[in-house]
């Protein structure tokens, strides 16, 4: 059988050389296993491996037969060292991810430290004496834009949070840092092998909740603007309707007053078909002494009461119903045959309706006498105006070559 002696000198070179790597690796994780772990028991394998092969480490380089030295494993077989060297390369190769394993899986000052270090909070630990035990490196740089040094003791946390650097901004409990985050730091007691004067100290980054505190302070300063603005609108509102009330109540007044005196007016003047006229006479008076809220006329009960009267409404177009524009077209209709009958001395009444791009134009005529100047607007024109332009139209008047009340009503009242 071939000796370690026997062979040429290149292996006798490799050979050594694949000893001592070997060796230092054993050794490291050797190293590695007694500061890592609590079990010496757990390293003896890899010391018995470090022993075998930094002997026969020695044994080669050292020994020299021509000499006389020690000439032992000089003389042993070849394979003997090949077998040493592939089984520590075998444990190494197996003993190692076993111990990354162990490492991941058990706690150990290293782990905790890490731990702490990934986590987006910042946190340290202080003993009873007031010493910092373990700081994580997020309050560590949390400690340098506070205050320009790193904790050392609990009181130096009381110091930045009490007096922080200029660049910091403190609002109540939030400190607003150069680079605009937004931390709240605590500090609390906790207990450790039944003591409770160890202390935690933590800062957590609010800069989300800040940000939308500040946002949802801003749109409730603005709520409260519109809010303010709306009360403002219905307050007007509330006076626009009893204006609105008032002012129809007048229209409707007028309106009845002035048929009234327009049917006594026909009586005195003509004896044809007096009790009809009666009649009418009476319903205006029940009206007028009447608290009942009475409905809106339509443009057929204008038309009859004005036939009533011997004034014929003659309409050319379309209104539409249950809406602003026949509201105030009928009131309007109202106006013109009174004043037909009061001031032209007429007997027909002409309504025109057109409308376009949901604008509606009205215009009402009559056959009486010409004016010889401008309208002057009354009580009824004017409360027929204000109720037209309320409503968003505009309303004139013409009087040559006649009398011509002109009136423009959008399709929608404009509310606001």
């Amino acid at each position: 059988m071939i000796t370690f002696s026997s062979l040429p000198e290149l292996f006798q070179t490799i050979i050594p050389l694949v000893l001592f790597c070997e060796s230092v690796l054993e050794l490291g994780l050797f190293l590695y296993q007694i500061l890592r772990s609590k079990k010496p028991l757990r390293s003896l394998p890899c010391t018995v491996s470090f022993v075998v092969l930094i002997t026969m480490l020695f044994s080669v380089t050292q020994g020299d037969p021509d000499e006389g030295k020690d000439a032992f494993l000089l003389s042993a077989p070849w394979i003997v060292f090949v077998i040493a060297i592939v089984l520590a390369a075998i444990h190494f190769t197996v003993a190692l991810p076993i111990e990354y394993r162990r490492r991941k899986n058990e706690l150990s000052p290293f782990s905790i430290k890490e731990a702490t270090d990934k986590l987006p909070m910042g946190i340290c630990f202080a003993d009873p004496d007031g010493r910092i035990i373990l700081c994580n490196n997020r309050m560590r740089r949390l400690s340098f834009m506070m205050s320009g040094h790193e904790l050392q003791i609990t009181e130096d946390f009381d110091a930045a949070l009490a007096s922080p650097d200029r660049a910091v901004i403190v609002n109540g409990d939030c400190h607003i840092l150069p680079d605009k985050t937004v931390w709240q730091f605590h500090k609390q007691n906790i207990t450790v092998d039944r003591d409770d004067r160890w202390q935690q100290m933590t800062a957590h980054n609010v800069t989300e909740l800040y940000n939308g505190n500040v946002r949802q302070a801003e749109i409730n300063r603005e709520l409260k603007d519109v809010n303010g603005k709306l009360q403002m609108m219905y307050e007007r509102m509330a006076d626009d309707i009893k204006e609105k009330e008032s002012l129809d109540l007048k229209i409707h007044i007028h309106d009845t007053i002035g048929r009234s005196l327009l049917t006594i007016r026909d009586i005195i003047e003509s004896s044809e078909d007096t009790d009809q006229k009666l009649k009418t006479l009476q319903q205006a008076i029940t009206v007028l002494t009447s608290d009942r809220v009475t409905p809106k006329d339509t443009i057929d009960e204008v038309i009859q009461a004005a036939k009533e009267l011997d004034v014929t409404v003659k309409i050319n177009g379309y209104i539409p119903t249950d809406s602003t524009v026949e509201e105030l077209t009928v009131a309007a209709a109202k106006e013109c045959v009174t004043n037909c009958i009061k001031h032209a001395n007429g007997s027909e009444v002409y309504i025109r309706i057109t409308e376009r791009n949901d604008i509606y134009n009205i215009t009402i005529t009559n056959n009486g006498t010409v004016p010889n100047e401008p309208i002057k607007e009354g009580s009824g024109l004017s409360s027929l105006r204000h109720s037209i332009e309320t409503a968003g139209g505009e309303m004139q008047t013409a009087y040559m070559p006649r009398f011509a009340l002109l009136i423009t009503l959008p399709a929608k009242e404009n509310y606001l």
